[in-house]
């Protein structure tokens, strides 16, 4: 892909996100005006909690390439999460967020496989944390008698399918010559009905992308996994440090039953970073368990501002910047 191209695919993304943050400034405004409500300290050592989230991302995108030999400045991980997740928000998800990282990964001069390992770990760690809390919001619920049955078998069936992925993926880890072997097929028969040669860049994906998967079962699989983990903790005392804010502090099993869930539910339906359904989830799930809805619409509002927005709109300038910055791959 020509640098030239590359630049025209940026300007196109960025485009896109200018005209997302326009059609809910209402909302972003409405949230930053919540803020003035709150407490300065708390919201300020709450700003303070979220900023050291992205510095665990950092670590955790800088321990992933470790697994290969190599290293990446904690200030340039830093950058590349904000800017991959940016990009993911606007609608391609998690390809949008992993494929990003790949590309400024090899930007920075890692090698295919680092690069692999910098794309898809953080993401797979980031919202696997994501599905496993949403189990305890979820149970928080159905103990309290908070949830319908209709939406009990819906969480049912989502509990399968995730336990499905999670059987495939396994699967696909300890077969991975038949996975080799199959991708190989599919490509070659795919050529042979264009009546073209067989992608050679796609096959040389897949082989990075089974090659870094080796790497982090044979390596120390765990530090990433404490990165992942300091990351998602600092997140919710975000939110935690917000209800401080507003003179309400909550229960820690509130606090999480109300955190995970609403962000599963914002992903499952391909909102552009959960906007509007994650909010609205998260404060119906608050009010269920007893938080007055004016302070549940505050908090989550607040939160939404320093975990959301303000991230959104630094990898709105850290993308070009990594772009621009970036060595080119070899």
């Amino acid at each position: 892909m020509s640098r030239q191209f590359r630049s025209l695919l940026y300007l196109a993304f960025l485009g896109g996100a200018a005209f997302f943050l326009l059609a809910h400034f209402t909302r972003a405004e409405s949230a930053f005006r919540a803020l003035h409500g709150l407490d300065g300290y708390w919201v300020a050592a709450a700003v303070v909690a979220e900023s050291l989230s992205y510095v665990a991302c950092g670590g955790l995108i800088g321990a992933a390439v470790q697994l290969s030999g190599y290293s990446l400045k904690l200030t340039r991980g830093i950058l590349i999460i904000l800017a991959s997740n940016t990009i993911g928000t606007l609608g391609p998800g998690f390809a949008g967020t992993a494929g990003t990282s790949y590309h400024w990964a090899r930007g920075a001069g890692l090698s295919p496989k680092s690069a692999a390992l910098a794309g898809w770990i953080p993401p797979i760690f980031n919202n696997g944390m994501l599905l496993v809390l949403s189990n305890w919001g979820f149970i928080v619920l159905l103990l309290r008698h908070k949830i319908s049955n209709g939406r009990l078998a819906i969480f049912i069936v989502f509990e399968i399918l995730v336990a499905l992925l999670s059987i495939g993926l396994y699967w696909s880890v300890t077969r991975q010559d038949q996975i080799r072997n199959l991708t190989q097929s599919i490509l070659g028969f795919w050529a042979r009905i264009r009546h073209r040669d067989m992608n050679v860049e796609v096959l040389a994906t897949a082989e990075d992308w089974f090659a870094s998967v080796g790497l982090l079962i044979r390596g120390p699989w765990y530090i990433p996994m404490l990165w992942s983990t300091l990351n998602t903790g600092l997140d919710i005392a975000t939110l935690g440090l917000i209800f401080r804010a507003m003179q309400h502090p909550v229960s820690t099993s509130v606090l999480l039953a109300g955190y995970a869930l609403p962000q599963v539910i914002g992903g499952i339906l391909m909102l552009p970073g959960g906007v509007g359904a994650l909010e609205a989830t998260m404060v119906a799930i608050y009010v269920v368990l007893g938080i007055p809805a004016d302070v549940g619409l505050i908090v989550v509002l607040g939160y939404r501002v320093i975990a959301f927005w303000i991230p959104t709109l630094l990898g709105l300038a850290a993308a070009p910047y990594l772009e621009r910055t970036g060595r080119p791959a070899v």
